[in-house]
């Protein structure tokens, strides 16, 4: 149940999670655009399905690189971001390599998008373990087959899928001038002369050009050779290829183009007048993740790798505002229910927090909370009904999408000496752990409808049942619990059981053989759960007795903030 479908926001709202001024994130500036679009790009590898077909290897391959370039600039250094967005680019690498084609192009359309998809796996290498693998196989491949296929022209043959023109050579020079050692000084030449043969009359090399899409080959011959192709530089600043109806996402790939190819030589004026139409184009109430306009990241991450070089240290460093407000922003929207039992565990979870964590709101029995990466809430319930009432609460009123407790219970029947340290699953004592994998309820039918009776929860009929816990919390309770085992020694997992004052172990035991432990309210906070589709753990310290304090308990309020800490790394 973790893997639930991730919101949707949109840039409004930034501005009530920044700090201070955020009305610029809003701005017709360079900074401001350089920022929605790195925005865009990291909403892009949160949400969208990686797809492995070749039409979406250049755009996913393109979303790590031009990320990972940002986020590692020592201007903007947000190493904690990256850590974030990690897995997803290793997912884009992962499969665009297991998508690779059996004939030229390995990737994508064109030697265009080969280059491209190249590119990236050398620049993500060292955040990708599959990129770092096969980067550089990857990199001999194209440079051997760019010097065999240079004398005819780096074309595929297919005029329908590629954009046949100067960029492609000028891609291909790029890649093998930053990626490759020892440039082969003949292929380099002969990049540089294909790249900086002109249009002519519509033509390239013989192959039709359409009209649109000369100022899309020429900025990139421009940002690459910039003085050396004065001429194109010239053609960039002609506008007239505007008055010709053109989709919007098409319109913006050229401009972001002429960004590019303006910005290297800086050309002032046509950068200036590049940006005016670039805000017309843009759609500010888009949803972050779709681009600029709206309807494809595509045009957000061209935008960016234009933008960025032109960027001053400054103005990069002012983007982590709008960095700090979209990271506040998926925290309170993935709020982390705690539900406690005392006032003390209370506290016990606001000190295992750390510095640097932020009290928003607390009475007696709440306290909202803003830790460094996640929002959460923490509600008190000292009964059943109390409990019920508590979980419905961070659910309903404050959002919670998942919801964890950590709770003190007895252990049912003797412990078991064990060698070594790590999980056990029969035998806990008191001074344990216990990570429910399972929750049951003994003898508390009386309760349990009176519990529902005030947290109304859809299913008033239905309190008998055992209720498993969800399988992702329990995955990372347990490599929690194995990375602290230092702190917390010995733990276990297994069912537990709610009771209330009747029976004894015994009777609870031959009820639910293989129990580790009883409690006497985590059953109904899981009902309420379940009844509201919210993914629930209950991590338990063992004490001798119900009404005993143990200093242990402290040991179950660190392990639930760690796998609060662990959860969050998903956003």
């Amino acid at each position: 149940m973790v893997s639930r479908h991730p919101p949707v926001f949109f840039t409004s709202d930034l501005h009530g999670y920044g700090i201070g001024n955020t009305s610029w994130f809003d701005d017709n500036s360079p900074r401001a655009l350089a920022g929605r679009c790195l925005i865009d790009a990291l909403e892009y590898l949160r949400t969208s399905p990686k797809f492995a077909a070749r039409d979406w290897h250049v755009v996913n391959a393109n979303a790590a690189r031009v990320v990972h370039q940002c986020l590692a600039d020592p201007a903007l250094a947000r190493r904690d971001i990256l850590d974030r967005v990690t897995p997803a680019i290793e997912e884009v690498c992962a499969r665009i390599v297991a998508s690779r084609q059996y004939r030229i192009p390995f990737y994508g359309d064109d030697f265009w998008d080969w280059a491209g998809v190249v590119d990236a796996l050398c620049e993500v290498q060292t955040v990708s373990a599959t990129a770092a693998q096969v980067a550089k196989r990857e990199l001999d491949q194209f440079r051997r087959t760019v010097h065999i296929r240079m004398p005819s022209g780096l074309s595929v043959g297919n005029a329908d899928q590629e954009w046949f023109g100067p960029a492609v050579a000028t891609r291909a020079h790029r890649l093998l001038d930053t990626r490759a050692s020892g440039f082969d000084p003949d292929l380099r030449h002969e990049l540089q002369a294909q790249a900086l043969e002109r249009i002519e009359r519509g033509r390239y090399r013989g192959r039709q050009v359409t009209p649109w899409q000369l100022s899309w080959h020429y900025g990139q011959v421009v940002g690459e050779f910039q003085r050396a192709a004065s001429e194109q530089a010239a053609e960039l600043a002609d506008f007239a290829w505007l008055a010709v109806p053109l989709e919007p996402a098409k319109r913006a790939l050229v401009l972001a183009r002429i960004l590019q190819g303006a910005g290297a030589i800086k050309d002032r004026r046509t950068v200036l007048q590049t940006l005016e139409e670039l805000y017309r184009c843009e759609t500010p109430g888009r949803p972050l993740g779709q681009g600029v306009i709206g309807a494809g990241i595509e045009a957000s991450l061209d935008v960016l790798e234009a933008l960025w070089p032109q960027l001053d240290d400054r103005d990069k460093a002012a983007i982590n505002a709008m960095l700090d407000a979209l990271r506040f922003l998926h925290a309170k929207a993935h709020t982390i229910g705690f539900v406690v039992e005392t006032p003390d565990d209370i506290e016990g979870l606001i000190q295992a927090m750390g510095p640097g964590t932020l009290i928003e709101q607390r009475n007696a029995a709440r306290a909202i909370i803003r830790h460094s990466c996640f929002h959460a809430v923490i509600c008190l319930g000292r009964s059943m009904t109390e409990v019920a009432s508590a979980t419905a609460v961070a659910v309903e009123e404050h959002g919670a999408r998942w919801v964890i407790m950590p709770v003190r219970a007895q252990a049912l029947g003797p412990a078991l000496a064990q060698a070594g340290h790590g999980v056990r699953f029969v035998g806990a004592g008191a001074g344990d752990l216990v990570i429910a994998a399972s929750l049951a309820p003994f003898r508390i039918d009386v309760q349990v409808r009176d519990a529902l009776s005030i947290a109304e929860p859809p299913f008033p009929h239905e309190g008998g049942m055992m209720i498993p816990a969800d399988p992702e919390l329990c995955r990372l309770a347990h490599e929690s619990a194995q990375a602290m085992l230092d702190e917390i020694g010995v733990f276990f997992e297994g069912t537990t059981v709610t009771r209330n004052d009747e029976g004894t172990a015994a009777d609870v035991s031959a009820a639910f053989p293989g129990a580790l432990a009883v409690d006497g309210t985590a059953y109904i906070m899981g009902l309420i759960c379940l009844g509201r589709g919210v993914p629930c753990l209950v991590v338990h310290s063992l004490t001798p007795s119900q009404a005993h304090a143990s200093p242990r308990h402290n040991a179950a309020c660190r392990l639930a903030v760690k796998v609060a800490e662990m959860l969050c790394r998903r956003w």
